[in-house]
């Protein structure tokens, strides 16, 4: 997955070669970044800020610009380019800036170049976010070690990027809490004008909008385990295929949709989560004992399903 973070970008470097990149009209830096989590509600938030008439989102999603080791090497002039300084927020969604310890000293080259920036977290339930993670590298084919065998071992990205409190470390000691938002999924999905509301009134715009829109989920994680979404895992890493899937963000929100209704079918029923032996459960439980309530208390507020921590 992180290779594909990078190779989506690839025709962009062949574009920039040796020759200076001109600045676009209306370009200007972003404000507004959710940093996280993988696997926990990014692609739909990211859409419904993007309804918003005083909000930019950007297109591509995932930019992971500030991901040293991803794409840093394409420069703030193309950073700069994605985003519409006629809007007065201006957002992207990158979950990669929330992978300690893959990934380090994101937090720093936000703060260094946006120190201003608003930030949303997304979180879940951490082994429901493990379990949705799993179901994605499975059906995806990133993965092929069984589940036993990667989840009792002690330091692995399944276990870490479900350490919420953990990975908010670099952004409270540079932004302090004033600056930073954390939503659960299970709210969003749960109580999503509610939680919109939160949102809007966090990135300064009108928190009394809404949009129809609001009703459509997207990148469901019941299809992972489904053969159209595994036709089109395998689809995109073919030559032929791959400049769909750097492209797909770009297309029109219409369009994207119906690939979205193909590929994630938003109407399924949930699909069923992948068994835990009793002792699994037990030592992820132990594993969050500490750092789940900690993220809920610097919320404010506990999250729905959250009670096992």
């Amino acid at each position: 997955m992180c290779d594909r973070a990078r190779e989506r970008y690839a025709t962009d470097r062949k574009r920039m070669g040796n020759v200076p990149r001109r600045r676009r009209r209306h370009a200007a830096m972003p404000n507004l970044i959710i940093i996280g989590g993988l696997k926990c509600g990014t692609t739909s938030i990211h859409h419904y800020l993007g309804l918003h008439p005083e909000i930019h989102m950007s297109k591509p999603k995932e930019l992971n610009f500030f991901v040293r080791e991803l794409n840093w090497d394409l420069g703030i002039p193309w950073y700069e380019g994605r985003f519409d300084g006629r809007f007065p927020v201006r957002g992207e969604s990158s979950p990669h800036y929330t992978n300690l310890p893959r990934y380090h000293g994101v937090a720093a080259r936000i703060h260094d170049n946006l120190p201003d920036a608003r930030l949303i977290y997304m979180v879940r339930d951490p082994i429901s976010r493990i379990l949705s993670h799993w179901r994605h590298a499975t059906g995806a084919g990133y993965e092929t070690r069984s589940m036993e065998d990667v989840l009792t071992r002690e330091d692995q990205t399944y276990v870490t990027r479900s350490m919420y409190w953990m990975q908010l470390q670099p952004y409270l000691e540079r932004f302090g809490p004033e600056k930073i938002c954390v939503i659960a999924q299970e709210e969003l999905q749960a109580e999503r004008e509610e939680t919109m509301r939160r949102a809007f009134e966090f990135a300064g715009v009108d928190l009394d909008f809404t949009s129809e829109q609001f009703e459509r989920e997207w990148e469901r994680s019941t299809a992972k385990e489904s053969g159209q979404y595994q036709l089109m895992e395998k689809l995109v890493k073919l030559p032929g295929f791959k400049s769909f899937d750097r492209n797909f963000d770009r297309l029109p929100e219409r369009m994207r949709w119906m690939v979205e209704k193909v590929v994630h079918d938003p109407a399924a029923p949930e699909a069923p989560k992948p068994e835990l032996t009793s002792e699994i459960k037990s030592d992820l439980t132990r594993r969050f004992a500490d750092d789940a309530p900690r993220i809920q208390e610097f919320a404010g507020r506990g999250f729905p399903r959250w009670e096992r921590y």
